[in-house]
């Protein structure tokens, strides 16, 4: 079974294809039902577009679980291919954006083992290696060029958190800095570090207001390089889920727990897909302004489900009308606790999303 998904000006933007395993499929009967049921499962490929048509990236599925993740530059040329999620089983396999091999190598459970090879933009190989369950037996270490999210170790600030705290808090009481206009809020940020060691880029997952993304920009703007983070003992690119509290006399930045996308096993609610819908709507409180100023549609959550399945760090990914966000995102953080989301049965904290929809009778 397909299904696809279409943009307002009839543009596909996704195709999931799926395994039926009831007796009869109707139509009419709210999708979610089957899912609940488990006679639906995901099986095959999930694809999706961008707006002008090209493939983005497909995951590939077998009973419910990724065994393949299929990444795309813009030209439509393959970038990436991963085999799995959770644990690497299978060929991984990198390409420049002309369609040369960049990197190739075998996993086994999530380890490498087999042949290893590194090739520049002609073709020409760089680097070989044999490992052995996660080991180097034979020829050079060959590391991938990624940004990694779990290297062997994360980029760290040589003389500690505390002496970083004092330098962002300096900046930040300076003459030339933006005004920090809250007494103390927390920012979740995803930080890039080059293989250096230094801040190269970064992305907020927290809802911001007037001058708070300034401050942000403004404090990591040209800071003093980490430690860049190993794997393998060599210096790699990465990536860092960090916390920046700022508050009136104080900042400080500290490393945060993985929160992942997508686990092995997903968050549950208690009662299904259903339940959840009919619960969110059932304590939706339609604020009066947008209601006389007649503003409807759909806000869609992010919300973080921790290991113990407690809701937490609920922001707009997609928003409607100030009013309308702001209900969406209290609605949310009141619900009950999920069963929390597993890899290979250990609880993980996992982000997830919901719609809310704002609808006037």
């Amino acid at each position: 079974m397909v299904i696809s998904n279409f943009d307002k000006d009839g543009n596909i933007s996704r195709k999931f294809q799926y395994l039926f395993t009831g007796k009869k499929f109707n139509l009419d009967t709210d999708f979610l039902i089957y899912k609940d049921k488990g006679e639906i499962q995901s099986d095959g490929s999930d694809t999706s577009y961008g707006k002008d048509g090209a493939i983005e990236r497909t995951f590939v599925y077998k009973e419910n679980k990724i065994v393949s993740q299929i990444y795309y530059y813009p030209n439509g040329q393959k970038q990436t291919m991963i085999p799995g999620i959770y644990s690497l089983n299978g060929e991984y396999k990198i390409w420049y954006s002309n369609g040369q091999l960049s990197f190739s190598g075998y996993y086994k459970d999530n380890l490498k083992d087999g042949d290893f090879e590194q090739f520049d933009e002609s073709g020409a190989s760089v680097k070989k290696g044999v490992y052995k369950e996660g080991k180097l037996i034979l020829g050079e270490k060959v590391i991938a060029e990624i940004n990694y999210t779990e290297p062997d170790m994360p980029a760290k600030y040589a003389l500690g958190e505390v002496d970083f705290d004092q330098y962002l808090t300096k900046k930040a009481l300076s003459p030339d800095a933006p005004r920090m206009a809250f007494s103390q809020k927390v920012f979740y940020l995803y930080i890039d570090f080059d293989k250096t060691g230094k801040m190269t880029d970064f992305k907020n997952t927290t809802t911001t207001y007037d001058n708070e993304e300034e401050s942000i920009k403004y404090l990591l703007k040209d800071c003093p390089a980490y430690s860049p983070a190993l794997v393998e003992g060599i210096p790699v690119q990465s990536q860092q889920r960090m916390a920046l509290l700022i508050s009136k006399s104080a900042v400080m930045l500290r490393q945060e727990e993985r929160v992942y996308m997508e686990v092995e096993e997903m968050p549950e609610f208690p009662g299904g897909s259903l339940v959840l819908r009919n619960l969110l709507y059932s304590n939706l409180q339609y604020p009066q302004d947008a209601a006389r100023s007649k503003i409807q549609g759909r806000v869609f959550v992010n919300f973080v489900i921790d290991k113990e399945g407690r809701v937490s760090r609920a922001s707009v990914s997609r928003g409607v009308h100030p009013s309308l966000d702001a209900e969406a995102c209290r609605v949310v953080m009141s619900l009950p606790n999920w069963k929390p989301g597993r890899i290979l049965g250990k609880p993980v904290s996992v982000i997830y999303t919901v719609p809310v929809n704002f609808m006037l009778q």
